[in-house]
């Protein structure tokens, strides 16, 4: 009979936890962190398992802990090119005061609440009403989308706003992507669909 695991995954900026049921075995393994790394629970976990399973020889915090260096290095990577092209076009391309001001307004997502886009010192600047970590700067990046970053760097969660353009051009409603593939899941940003007041 197969083994069945029932892994269950839950966090908050600077806290993951990671809750795994193996019923055939009665054996629940809870693993809670405070860090934002997913390394950490699943050296823990697979350290544990293998034990149950038998398996010997495997290093696992050596394993996550390579395959999270490697990642980080790729990440730090994606978002480096992702500056440089904004410096480039911030160079080429500096957009007008009209231009910016057709993106600015109250956005809402009927989860998160309201986000205010406002034109100042010459770009756009991001502020959640109930997220007062989530305000910063936003420079234009290419097409319809900028790119936000935040005021408080140690969030490491720098994002793309990404907004929908009527059929004059106005912007009416934005999604948002993580910049880095390494910004921790909690930041929900892809479930996020604000609609502009």
């Amino acid at each position: 009979m197969a083994t069945k695991k029932l892994p269950t995954l839950s966090g908050l900026l600077g806290i993951v936890s990671q809750v795994t049921m193996i019923p055939e075995l009665e054996l629940g393994i809870i693993v809670l962190t405070n860090q934002q790394s997913g390394a950490a629970f699943s050296s823990v976990t697979n350290s544990i398992k293998d034990s149950y399973f038998g398996i010997k020889g495997k290093d696992r915090i050596k394993q996550y802990n390579d395959n999270r260096l490697r990642a980080e290095k790729r990440a730090d990577s994606v978002v480096a090119e992702v500056w440089r092209n904004v410096a480039e076009v911030q160079k080429k391309n500096k957009m007008s005061a009209e231009a910016l001001s057709g993106y600015t307004g109250t956005y809402q997502d009927p989860w998160f609440g309201k986000v205010t886009i406002s034109h100042r010192n010459g770009k756009l600047r991001f502020e959640a009403e109930k997220a007062p970590d989530l305000q910063g700067d936003m420079s234009y990046y290419k097409g319809n989308s900028f790119v936000v970053k935040w005021d408080d760097r140690s969030l490491n969660g720098d994002a793309f706003v990404i907004f929908s353009l009527n059929r004059e051009g106005e912007a009416v409603a934005f999604k948002m992507e993580p910049v880095s593939p390494m910004t921790d899941f909690s930041f929900d940003f892809q479930d996020l669909d604000f609609v502009k007041q």
